[in-house]
């Protein structure tokens, strides 16, 4: 059983820090931008590009005031990467929205749970015991069956929406495998992919919301966003909350980065089924009324097996750092690092 040293202690005060603020912001840009939508005709992916942009300026702005100093590196393939992978996720995910439901898009996002563990297990050789496995299938099939309705595709959109939970998944593992393992600050990495990030998402945003592929008056996307003239409702009102969803999609960006770096990919990837959970409680709360017999055991098994997680993941804590104290050499048998060779070619260019 964890102790109260562990749960103490600065490595873990810090960790549930940076997710309890990463869950609040997220929550909170979630409804600032429904509120956007519904009154303005603000093109998502223009407003995406936007989060990225005040992101990059925020960096900037953090070095110049000495809170950090950037790292003297060449922009190598992973860094590259980590900025392609979040344009793409980004834009294969509204993609996904367009051709298909909500509940499908839904769905596909809670797949980042196996698939950031199976990413870590093979490229990083980040093994996890029996009981953790049982417990992330446990709440991943909670919550799929908890938002498991309406569920509509076609096959391009499916294509297009696993596409893009790969590519978030690989994402969320380079930023952690580049904080953790090659020493990089949150800020100095994201000084260095936040640029790139915006570009790219300025060119999508710049060919869907504007160019050939941008909506005819009347039309929009599922938001209701991005039909007719952009600046519609774009009045005081409107003006504060897209400043405030730039201002808090810059908060989402840089502690969903950190979150990665002090806790771990899959830590984030399991927040992101606490995330869904809570817009599910939300609706249950404020518009569904009384939920089916089906979300309500969803909902109550990923919730158990996410404290059952977590208890163990302390324990797990309080056994190494007992293992430490004794002056013993520690074994850890749910976590072992081993560096796969595509990591080592990388490192070795720093």
């Amino acid at each position: 059983m964890a102790g109260p040293n562990v749960l103490m202690s600065k490595d873990v005060t810090i960790a549930a820090g940076a997710i309890g603020f990463n869950y609040s912001v997220t929550m909170g840009i979630i409804f600032v931008n429904k509120l956007l939508f519904l009154r303005t005709k603000f093109p998502v992916l223009t407003l995406a590009a936007s989060h990225l942009a005040v992101s990059a300026l925020f960096t900037r702005a953090a070095m110049y005031a000495g809170v950090f100093k950037p790292r003297d590196a060449k922009v190598d393939r992973m860094i590259f990467a980590v900025a392609a992978l979040q344009t793409l996720a980004i834009s294969l995910g509204q993609a996904s929205l367009k051709l298909n439901s909500m509940g499908f898009f839904q769905l596909t996002k809670q797949m980042q749970v196996p698939l950031v563990a199976s990413i870590e297990f093979f490229y990083l050789g980040r093994r996890l015991n029996a009981k953790k496995v049982g417990l992330l299938v446990l709440m991943t099939l909670g919550v799929c069956t908890a938002c498991a309705s309406d569920v509509q595709f076609s096959w391009l959109g499916a294509l297009m929406a696993a596409t893009g939970t790969a590519c978030t998944s690989v994402e969320a593992v380079l930023y952690s495998y580049l904080q953790q393992s090659l020493g990089w600050e949150t800020l100095q990495l994201l000084y260095k992919t936040m640029p790139m990030a915006t570009a790219g998402m300025a060119v999508v945003a710049m060919y869907n919301d504007f160019g050939v592929n941008a909506p005819s008056a009347g039309a929009g996307d599922i938001y209701g966003a991005g039909s007719g003239n952009f600046l519609t409702g774009m009045d005081a009102v409107g003006t504060t909350l897209f400043l405030s969803s730039c201002a808090l999609g810059m908060a989402v960006n840089v502690s969903s980065c950190f979150v990665n770096g002090k806790a771990s990919a899959l830590a984030y990837a399991m927040l992101g089924l606490a995330k869904t959970i809570t817009v599910i409680l939300v609706g249950i709360a404020f518009f569904d009324g009384v939920p089916t017999t089906r979300v309500a055991a969803g909902t109550l098994t990923a919730i158990c097996a996410i404290l059952m997680y977590t208890k163990l993941t302390l324990d797990d804590k309080a056994r190494a750092a007992a293992l430490k104290n004794s002056g013993m050499d520690e074994k850890n048998d749910t976590v072992e690092m081993v560096k796969a060779p595509l990591m080592e070619s990388s490192a070795s260019k720093r």
